[in-house]
């Protein structure tokens, strides 16, 4: 009896995996890398932020930034609102902890809405993942990238690889 039910949950799961690989196999990734640009511009709102315990928690901060990748679908300019809750520390590094937000990429050819999460660590280097749902000529594409500031300047640009996922044949 044991051994019928192994067999049997063996095949619901061949069953499964056989489903669902035929699906995965359709997209295709277009991959890119680039950089992503902190415009030199004072931010376009420096949203609420409060100080509790030597933290600095702000929310709706909203900076003007560049992308220029290797695949012109996601180049543009960039509108950032990053929400933090950092702990502030001596110079260089000035702050670290967490960030979040959203993001909107617009070209001639449409615009990409983003999810970002990311964080500057113990060194001050800032990570990024990124999100992006296309539209305009890019709607049902996806976008998939990650970054890393190669300085703990928090002005430096975000050094960026990722992917463009297109969907299969029809």
């Amino acid at each position: 009896m044991k051994k019928q039910l192994i067999i049997g949950a063996l095949l619901v799961l061949l069953i499964l995996v056989a489903a669902v690989l035929p699906v995965a196999a359709k997209g295709n990734k277009v991959e890119f890398e680039g950089v992503a640009k902190s415009a030199p511009v004072p931010p376009l709102d420096f949203g609420d932020c409060i100080y509790p315990d030597g933290r600095e928690h702000c929310r709706g901060f909203v900076v003007l930034g560049e992308i220029d990748v290797t695949d012109d679908r996601l180049d543009g300019t960039e509108t950032v609102t990053m929400n933090w809750n950092f702990r502030l520390v001596p110079p260089p590094v000035l702050f670290t902890g967490p960030w979040w937000g959203r993001s909107q990429i617009v070209n001639d050819n449409g615009y990409w809405n983003t999810t970002i999460t990311g964080g500057r660590d113990e060194q001050g280097i800032g990570h990024i993942r990124v999100v992006a749902h296309g539209h305009g000529d890019y709607e049902g594409l996806k976008a998939f990238f990650a970054g890393s500031r190669v300085s703990p300047d928090p002005s430096s640009d975000f050094i960026i690889s990722g992917y463009i996922l297109e969907p299969g044949n029809k």
